[in-house]
């Protein structure tokens, strides 16, 4: 009876350490996610569209058309896409976390590809 209530206290150790382990790798992978979120919604990221791609709007005499206001925003959302999946990914390398790895490839592939071919097959 002895060796029994040796094993299963090693047993309940083991799995409190990792319980422990995973709890605080979980902590660390929130606060990486809510960097990710502050990065976006910063201030100095929210202007960063029309400083950097100023090429991709084509304004004729002050004025642009709607679909080219479009491309703009859509070319910054790609850019904080793209930044935010990177940083995840470097978060997920330096934790070693499954979940912020998988997190950082979703947020990297855009899940509305089929909806937008659609729409422009229209």
């Amino acid at each position: 009876d002895q060796k029994y209530l040796d094993e299963t206290t090693a047993l309940c150790t083991q799995k409190t350490d990792d319980f422990n382990a995973r709890q605080k790798l979980r902590s660390e992978e929130l606060d990486a996610i809510r960097q990710a979120i502050d990065i976006i919604s910063s201030n100095a990221v929210s202007g960063s569209g029309e400083k950097h791609l100023p090429q991709l709007l084509q304004v004729r005499k002050g004025a642009a058309s709607l679909a080219q206001l479009r491309s703009g925003a859509q070319a910054e959302q790609v850019f904080l896409q793209s930044r935010v999946a990177g940083f995840l990914a470097d978060q997920a390398k330096r934790y070693g976390s499954r979940v912020l790895l998988l997190a950082s490839q979703r947020v990297a592939a855009d899940p509305f590809v089929k909806v937008k071919k659609m729409i422009k097959d229209l």
